[in-house]
């Protein structure tokens, strides 16, 4: 069997999960602002919450809510 030289120096790869309350904490805080400022249209506001849930449930139902081993952190 053949055996891989690896670099001794190669930097870890960063593998924390992404800080996804941060993310919803900006978009709570952009409705929030879109909403006093009147700047909502009410009806594109629903048709792009009506297609990301869509997208959410058709990328549920493909992959079995499962995600590949290679995304899986080394634990």
């Amino acid at each position: 069997m053949k055996q891989i030289d690896h670099d001794q120096h190669e930097p870890k790869i960063d593998r924390d999960p992404f800080p996804w309350w941060l993310l919803w904490s900006g978009i709570a805080v952009l409705w929030i602002g879109f909403w006093y400022y009147g700047l909502i249209e009410w009806y594109s506001a629903a048709l792009g919450i009506g297609t990301g849930c869509s997208l959410a449930g058709w990328a549920i139902e493909k992959t079995g809510n499962r995600i590949p081993d290679s995304w899986r952190g080394k634990h």
